[in-house]
């Protein structure tokens, strides 16, 4: 007489594991279906940094109008103070001034940006979130992270009532980077990316806007509306094409920045 607790040959086999095939055909199928799924998180990933720069760049554009009504006119991009010892920079105070002491090591005091009394954050509505910090080809100016947008370099002590376009027309601020390859430990064949605090229309000078967000570029107006804009063709720059440095606005065109 069989002892009923005693499993047979058949449940036995009925209660082993997977197979070694069946295991990788299940591993198979969840990497078919992780590589499926990836690509849509990445890109939502993106979209929500997008929309959360776009954030940004309206509260900028609301304490840039709060600057103006203030003083007339948008600040300089630099001026020299403390008899020269010191640089103040619309985005901060470098302090002692110091272009000579290599990346990491300028000390920046950034509540004495120009707007910072108008929203009084330190790397808040200023840095944007798809800024790729963390590069090993991210080459740091200062001892901290300071700006991830420019103002448009053309606004630079100007009035709004100076301005030829609709305010509607004009960039006030727009997604910024450089590619370094003349300070170390940048170099022509070791070239790096950086914060840059300004963007232009100039075919004479090297691109200063970047396109992170998905080869776009996030711009706030004069009017203070933010537009998602693409990279104008031919004005990328190749040193570093991967980093989507370009321009805004083709050769000889100044309607975007007048």
């Amino acid at each position: 007489m069989c002892n009923i607790n005693e499993p047979s040959a058949n449940n036995w086999m009925d209660r082993r594991g997977f197979s070694l095939v069946e295991m990788l055909v299940v591993m198979s199928i969840i990497g078919l279906l992780a590589g499926m799924l990836l690509p849509a998180l990445k890109q939502a990933r993106e979209c929500a940094r997008a929309a959360s720069c776009t954030s940004n760049l309206r509260q900028m554009g609301l304490a840039t109008e709060m600057y103006l009504d203030d003083y007339g006119h948008f600040f300089l991009y630099e001026q020299p103070v403390n008899g020269g010892a010191d640089m103040l920079w619309y985005f901060g105070l470098e302090s002692p001034y110091c272009p000579g002491c290599g990346p990491g090591k300028r000390n920046i005091d950034l509540t004495k940006a120009k707007l910072y009394p108008y929203f009084q954050t330190v790397h808040g509505i200023e840095v944007c979130p798809s800024y790729n910090y963390y590069s090993p080809l991210w080459r740091q100016k200062f001892n901290q992270i300071t700006d991830g947008y420019g103002l448009n370099l053309l606004l630079f002590g100007a009035s709004l009532n100076q301005l030829t376009d609709s305010l509607a027309q004009v960039v006030c601020f727009a997604d910024a980077a450089d590619v370094n390859t003349i300070q170390a430990p940048a170099s022509s064949a070791h070239p790096m990316v950086e914060e840059f605090y300004y963007v232009h229309p100039y075919n004479n000078q090297v691109p200063t806007t970047q396109f992170r967000h998905n080869g776009r570029a996030n711009v706030l107006f004069c009017d203070g509306h933010v537009d998602s804009m693409p990279m104008a063709p031919g004005t990328l720059d190749t040193r570093m094409p991967q980093e989507n440095i370009g321009r805004l606005n083709p050769t000889g065109d100044m309607s975007l920045f007048w």
